[in-house]
Order: structure tokens, then C-alpha cells, then sequence
């Protein structure tokens, strides 16, 4: 049971539909990697795979920002040891293994006979393993040879926020986390133009600080003012929450088109803002703008962790198969069957990946709760 700031007695909240917006966030990455070219159309849609990360960073700001908030509100405090070692226990299991795998692939691709990819600097195993991938990607301009390390700074990313996320709320009482959402909107943008007019990668967590900040508020909302927030969104009909949604999605359509990172520093805030929005439209348990728990897409949004991992490794083992047998995918029907196999082998890799390997991982949560 939670204390809310508005001296009401809830149940902690269940937030539907959130694992069918992981699948479009990271569906949205997958189509950016596919080398498809046969469609001309396609090349409209698989632009912006940042976008699809951005969402994860709302989602992550929200869902962490809410757990945090929700234990320090129910107990008085926040148990930091707990909550690093549940994050532990569902980030490091596949991150370490996603490291090993990226090292051994270049032999492994040897003993088949397929060439490994020589685009990009050498990884180091010490800069891997510390999450500080996504800082050399900065120094280096450049990204690592070897997949899924390409993918892997939006995690190290994820896990800086963790850490400062996590120090900042356990010392911040409830009530002014407020302010902190308006300083980490205001030192994302500061950062971004930073970044930017040096010709920096914006790929760390200031830069994107406040993407994170943006999903603290439905939050701050859901826990401080639940009982106005869910009315107040429940009197939206539903025909305008479509509505909206059918302009956030024309909005992802035309930022995907912006080349470079200086549309990055207007345009990650307009996403942030838009996205945290359509959370909110989800947020209460009756409404009818939903996607059910037992549809397909939530199902799939299970295994997104895994589905980000290991797509990249078989859209390019499965590149390099094609050009060793000499499909091309300018030829319409090869770029069809690229796309299905690399869909459902990125699936599948996942399905198991969770079942047999991250959920043994999982199960130890239950100490620390």
C-alpha cells in the first residue's frame, strides 16, 4: 500500500501497455539496421532508429523514477543496495554475455568462413565491461567493429542514469522532485548545444538527461496527484487520445528524416515532451486506450532486452550469408525473406535468451525487495 502526497491509500500501480510500447521503441531500432535497399519507400521508414531509444529513455525515467518514489513513499526510505541489485540482476547477466559474444565472434565467423567487419575501432574489453563504451564512441567519433557492442552505449547510458538517478532520489524528498525534473531539462539542452558545437556525439547520459526527465513526470503525477491525474485523463475522449497518437506517429515519421545531431538538440525535447504524454493517456487501469497484457505485441515486449541485443548480430551474420550466396537485396523478394528471417531469428534468439539464461537471473529478485 502506497501514502500518496495527497493523503490517499492505493495499490501499487500496474502499468499496462508499457510492454507493447517497448516492442515499437525497439522495433523502431530494428528496422533502422536492416540494409534492405530494394524498397525505396523503406528508407523513409527505417530512418531514426535513435527515436526508438529515446522512447526507452522515457520509459526508463518513468518505470524507475516511480519505484523509487513508490518504496520511499510506502517505507519512508529507500533501500539503495536493493534497488542496484535488482537492476543488476536484470541489466549484467545479457550485458556480460552480449560483451563475450561480440569478442568471440570475429573466430567464430572465421571457423565458417565469413568476413567479419573491419568499419570502426578495435573494442577493449576493460572500456566494455565498466558500461564506458558509449564515451569512447564520443572520443573516438567512431563505433566499435564488433556486434552488439554498436548498440550497446544507449545501455551504458541506462545504467549511468541508474546509478545518479538512484543517489539523487534517495537523498531528495518527494516534494521537490519537481525541481529536479526542471534542472535535468535544462542541463540536457545546455549539454546538447555543447556537444553539438564541437561536433561531439551526443551519446551520454547529460545529453540525454532529459529524456529520463521527462518520464519522472507521469511519475511524480501517478503517485502525487493519482486520483485528479486519472480522472483528468479519463474525461479525454477517446477518439482525441487516437488522435494524438496518430500525430506523435507522424511527428517520429518527420523527425526520422533530420539528419545530424543539431536537430538532435530541439527536436529530443519536442519527442521527450510527446512521449511522456502518450504515457499518460495510458496511465489509467480502466481506460480503453490500451493495449491488452496478453496481446501478442505485449508478449513480444517481454523479450525486448534481448531483442535489442541480438538483433543486430543476426542482421549482419545473415548479411553476410546473403553476400556469400549472392542474394541480392536490391531484388525485392530477397529483401522480404532478409527482413522475415532476421525478424523472427532476432525473436527467437530472445524467447530463448530470456527463458534459459536472463530469467535464472530474475528469479533472484526475490531478495531483494
Amino acid at each position: 500500500m502506497v501514502q500518496t502526497s495527497e493523503h490517499t491509500t492505493t495499490q501499487r500501480h500496474h502499468f499496462h501497455t508499457f510492454d507493447a510500447l517497448r516492442f515499437f521503441a525497439c522495433f523502431k531500432v530494428f528496422l533502422h539496421h536492416l540494409p534492405v535497399v530494394a524498397f525505396p519507400w523503406f528508407n523513409i521508414v527505417k530512418k531514426g532508429g535513435g527515436i526508438g531509444v529515446q522512447f526507452f529513455f522515457v520509459l526508463s525515467g518513468i518505470l524507475i523514477t516511480y519505484i523509487i518514489c513508490e518504496e520511499k513513499q510506502r517505507t519512508g526510505g529507500l533501500n539503495l543496495k536493493h534497488f542496484f541489485m535488482r537492476r543488476v540482476l536484470r541489466i549484467w547477466p545479457l550485458f556480460y554475455l552480449a560483451i563475450f559474444i561480440a569478442f568471440i565472434t570475429p573466430y567464430l565467423l572465421g571457423i565458417i568462413h565469413l568476413n567479419s567487419s573491419a568499419a570502426g575501432y578495435e573494442p577493449d574489453w576493460l572500456v566494455s565491461a565498466l558500461f564506458l563504451e558509449n564515451y569512447k564512441m564520443i572520443w573516438t567519433g567512431d563505433v566499435p567493429n564488433a556486434s552488439p557492442l554498436g548498440v550497446m552505449w544507449s545501455l551504458c547510458i541506462e545504467e549511468h542514469f541508474y546509478i545518479v538517478w538512484g543517489l539523487l532520489l534517495y537523498f531528495l524528498p518527494f516534494k521537490h522532485l519537481h525541481r529536479l525534473i526542471a534542472v535535468c531539462l535544462a542541463i540536457a539542452i545546455a549539454a546538447r548545444i555543447f556537444f553539438v558545437q564541437y561536433g561531439l556525439s551526443t551519446s551520454d547520459l547529460l545529453t540525454n538527461i532529459d529524456l529520463f526527465a521527462y518520464g519522472a513526470i507521469p511519475a511524480y503525477l501517478l503517485i502525487a496527484h493519482k486520483e485528479r491525474l486519472h480522472s483528468w485523463v479519463g474525461g479525454i475522449p477517446l477518439y482525441a487520445k487516437r488522435l494524438f497518437t496518430l500525430v506523435l506517429i507522424a511527428v517520429v515519421v518527420l523527425f526520422s528524416q533530420l539528419n545530424g545531431d543539431a536537430p538532435f538538440v530541439w527536436a529530443s525535447s519536442i519527442l521527450g515532451l510527446l512521449f511522456a504524454m502518450l504515457i499518460i493517456l495510458t496511465l489509467p487501469p480502466d481506460t480503453k486506450f490500451r493495449i491488452k497484457d496478453g496481446s501478442i505485441i505485449s508478449k513480444l515486449g517481454i523479450y525486448t532486452y534481448g531483442f535489442y541485443i541480438y538483433h543486430t548480430l543476426v542482421i549482419n551474420l545473415l548479411n553476410r550469408v546473403f553476400e556469400k550466396m549472392q542474394y541480392s537485396l536490391d531484388v525485392w523478394y530477397w529483401a522480404i525473406v532478409f527482413v522475415s528471417v532476421s525478424f523472427l531469428l532476432s525473436i527467437l534468439c530472445s524467447y530463448l535468451s530470456y527463458h534459459l539464461y536472463e530469467k535464472q537471473f530474475l528469479k533472484l529478485k526475490r531478495y531483494f525487495r
